[in-house]
């Protein structure tokens, strides 16, 4: 499934965040907390999705881009077998960064349905993004 937390700034998105991903590593499952700012220092255990998921540093390179994550890495048995996956600040990230995640989850866990048919949770405030204005100066 895919939720996304959609709450303003400052009422306790990153406390409820730390609350699901605890309940998740007590049932000694594997969650995986990134995040795509320093945002990431916030939350235990948390990476920027760039290093988590080798994410390449030019996202509009190429048309079919995908995570430099092998199968029978450990980084692609912890992908495998994780049950949530928490994305924070995601309003951050480029689209295409969501479109090679996509590949690379259903590539690894060996199911074509979206996001490899693990739980999503994406978070962030779309009203603390800054507009983007082609060639504005």
């Amino acid at each position: 499934g895919l939720f996304f937390l959609d709450i303003p700034g400052g009422t306790g998105k990153t406390f409820l965040t730390k609350l699901i991903l605890a309940k998740i590593w007590m049932q000694k499952s594997i969650a995986v907390a990134v995040a795509s700012s320093i945002d990431a220092i916030l939350l235990l255990g948390c990476r920027t999705v760039h290093y988590a998921f080798k994410l390449p540093l030019n996202l509009t390179k190429s048309e079919t881009l995908t995570c430099n994550i092998s199968k029978n890495s450990e980084q692609g048995q912890v992908l495998k077998r994780c049950q949530l996956i928490v994305w924070d600040e995601c309003t951050m990230a480029h689209k295409r960064a969501f479109d090679a995640l996509n590949r690379t989850l259903q590539d690894t866990r060996g199911c074509e349905a979206a996001i490899g048919c693990v739980t999503l949770l994406l978070s962030g405030g779309f009203r603390q993004t800054l507009p983007v204005i082609p060639k504005g100066t």
